[in-house]
């Protein structure tokens, strides 16, 4: 983290504290290019744009402990969807196996406790968008054996459970289907997380309505800093922690601000800090989004650089309590609770 300020305190909490992130999607780089995990990459495109962001030696480095990988697949191939998703997931547990000294599959909130305590990298898997399923419930168990823990209902275009905030077949007033409110009910059936990144917010708000367990939002901005579709209000996320849920703040500079106060870390402070305000200190957690074709703070700019955001809560005045909270305990409580351990 050459050039990068970190003080000996933020350092020194930051390595002690469980840090989970939410959404990495390094597996979508591996499936097109065939991406070593185990590699340190150097990414040489301006702003760290794209991927190249995150890899088994600079997460190690930057002192996180559970990493949800995300699982993306294209609305266009629908019938093969399934396949893919459990292709993809079984790459994932391929990286565990053949980096086993280091790394390793957390299918329950134990496993990641007992992963921070052995010094590993835990990991599963998040279904991004329920395209995946190809139109079935029945490919659920057969993912989540395959090591997803959470699914989100859409990405960015519509699909059989729903509509996005943006992309393709965005809508402002329809919210769940009868296919995804089946979904909802089956998630929480089968101790599956729900993630509510990207649905438009008829939908997000019926889903958390719906749920019995608490839900994520994996990756997101707040509308309450900047204000676009990608992002969600005060209303959503009240509902969120009503729910006792976590909503992950995503490292995107396009979705974190304006001009050149959002191209710093210092704006993943100020999302965090909303959401404290408006849903209380048990409701932020982290959802990066790295290596999922976006632009990262240029203080931030890959994993080996997350102690620089503890540096940066703590230089904005949380207590470490929070801080802690914030890294990694919201989110391990929600999966306690909806995962059942």
């Amino acid at each position: 983290m050459s050039g990068i300020q970190i003080s000996k305190e933020a350092e020194a909490l930051h390595r002690e504290a469980l840090v989970m992130d939410l959404h990495v999607d390094t597996l979508l780089p591996a499936h097109w290019t065939g991406y070593s995990f185990a590699r340190r990459h150097f990414n040489v495109l301006p702003r760290s744009f794209a991927f190249w962001q995150a890899d088994l030696p600079r997460l190690r480095a930057g002192g996180v402990d559970l990493v949800a990988l995300g699982v993306v697949l294209s609305p266009l191939r629908r019938r093969s969807a399934p396949v893919t998703a459990l292709t993809d997931l079984e790459r994932m547990q391929r990286w565990c196996l053949e980096n086993s000294d280091q790394m390793v599959f957390c299918g329950t909130a134990a496993d990641i406790e007992r992963a921070h305590d052995e010094d590993k990298l835990g990991c599963f898997g998040g279904i991004e968008g329920a395209h995946a399923l190809g139109g079935s419930l029945d490919v659920l168990p057969r993912l989540r054996h395959a090591g997803a823990r959470y699914v989100g209902l859409t990405h960015f275009s519509s699909n059989d459970a729903c509509r996005p905030s943006m992309g393709w077949g965005r809508s402002d007033t329809k919210g769940l289907t009868d296919f995804g409110r089946a979904l909802v009910d089956e998630l929480n059936r089968l101790k599956i997380t729900i993630d509510l990144a990207h649905i438009n917010r008829p939908g997000f708000l019926e889903a958390v309505r719906r749920s019995t367990a608490p839900v994520i939002v994996s990756h997101t901005g707040v509308a309450g800093v900047f204000p676009v579709r990608r992002n969600i209000d005060d209303e959503q996320i009240r509902a969120v922690a009503d729910r006792g849920g976590a909503i992950g703040v995503m490292f995107a500079t396009n979705f974190m601000g304006r001009g050149p106060e959002a191209a710093v870390a210092s704006a993943i402070v100020r999302h965090i800090q909303h959401l404290i305000q408006v849903g209380g200190e048990d409701c932020p957690a982290i959802g990066s989004d790295m290596d999922g074709f976006i632009p990262l703070p240029r203080d931030l700019p890959d994993a080996a650089s997350m102690p620089r955001l503890t540096h940066l809560m703590l230089k904005a005045g949380l207590e470490e309590r929070v801080i802690r909270k914030v890294l990694g305990l919201n989110a391990l409580r929600v999966f306690k609770e909806s995962w059942g351990d």
